[in-house]
């Protein structure tokens, strides 16, 4: 029986699916792309025409859901109003995002390369979009408030997407006793955040 035709989203979204699965069990170089267009049902020859090669891959499925949740984000919220009436949301998806990647994240951090058809640690250079982003909405928080930010805005964004990450991928070590339930995990590290990189006169309320 001849197979139905596949939309390329479909297609898309089960070589995305695949890769997820493939870079969290064995890591970055130990996922060949002959396995992941095995996994995924689809000639090698096809992942390539989509994605170009392995590391364009990688950056689709770890690094691109945060440009997109960021951009998304930015794109709906236009006012000050609406932008903090989101941000708690946005703090929630990016750390249901990370949580849903747990295990791809953990493996791209201790590096498993066992059977690697390459060498090397994958780049991460596509999150500097996301960190970009963050960034810039931060310092216009200052400019509604007439102030200027006492320290390096794009330092304190990343430090603080490295607080919300360690919540999930080290939570082992820093809840040895059980972890506190997500939203008041979210909600606290919303309030610090606010109280550490926002403008005085924009300090979030406590919920």
């Amino acid at each position: 029986m001849r197979r139905k035709r596949r939309t390329r989203e479909d297609v898309t979204e089960r070589i995305c699916e695949a890769s997820r699965q493939l870079f969290a069990a064995r890591g970055y170089s130990g996922a060949t792309t002959r396995e992941i267009a095995r996994l995924a049902d689809v000639s090698e020859t096809l992942l390539f025409r989509y994605f170009g090669d392995k590391a364009t891959l990688f950056d689709e499925v770890v690094a691109q859901p945060f440009n997109r949740l960021m951009q998304g984000f930015l794109g709906q919220h236009h006012t000050r109003q609406e932008r903090l009436a989101g941000q708690h949301d946005n703090f929630t998806a990016v750390y249901e995002m990370i949580e849903r990647n747990r295990e791809l994240f953990i493996a791209v951090i201790s590096r498993k390369d066992e059977g690697s058809e390459d060498t090397g640690a994958p780049s991460l250079n596509g999150l500097l979009g996301f960190f970009d982003a963050a960034t810039q909405a931060q310092l216009q928080r200052y400019e509604e408030q007439g102030e200027t930010p006492p320290f390096d805005l794009g330092l304190g964004v990343r430090l603080t997407f490295g607080m919300l990450a360690s919540s999930i991928l080290l939570r082992e070590w820093l809840f040895p006793d059980g972890a506190p339930p997500q939203e008041q995990l979210v909600s606290l590290i919303e309030q610090l955040v606010g109280r550490a990189l926002g403008p005085w006169g924009d300090a979030p309320t406590t919920r």
